[in-house]
């Protein structure tokens, strides 16, 4: 019952990479290594800091709940790929919606704090970012798009 299936199969595909990249990050971040990020070593400056964490300093990595979040995306996709029910693929999408406008905020957030405060950049977390900015774009317009379903009366 998706109103789109181009919309959802890019969210399906941008969040499976959002798994691999965020991972990725998570994985350096567990078994600490030079974060390969080019001449400027901007990557290892912001994962060494204490805003690589949530909370700062004492929780676990950012990429954790980057990775969480993407696996959540990446799942509600193609479970409304199997869905017939318009209701249900509603509700999902909107899970859907809401989990990358979060992940947007948050991204916001500690990209903020790369500028201001750590004053060095990770391409990676940019990427991320570009990437979670990406499924909350297609996750609107298909939110926008998709029909409302009528409620029957009994």
């Amino acid at each position: 019952m998706i109103s789109n299936p181009l919309f959802n199969r890019v969210m399906f595909v941008v969040s499976f990479i959002g798994i691999f990249l965020a991972g990725y990050l998570w994985y350096m971040h567990a078994y600490p290594e030079d974060i390969p990020c080019g001449g400027d070593g901007g990557c290892a400056v912001v994962a060494m800091s204490k805003w690589s964490q949530f909370p700062p300093g004492i929780g676990p990595p950012v990429a954790a709940f980057g990775t969480m979040g993407y696996l959540i995306i990446c799942g509600l996709a193609f479970y409304r790929t199997l869905n017939e029910n318009a209701t249900l693929d509603r509700k999902m999408l909107l899970l859907i919606v809401a989990t990358a406008g979060l992940g947007t905020l948050f991204s916001l957030y500690l990209t903020g704090m790369e500028a201001f405060v750590i004053k060095h950049w990770c391409k990676w977390c940019l990427g991320s970012q570009g990437l979670i900015a990406l499924l909350l774009a297609v996750s609107l317009l298909e939110w926008r798009r998709s029909p409302v379903p009528v409620q029957q009366v009994q």
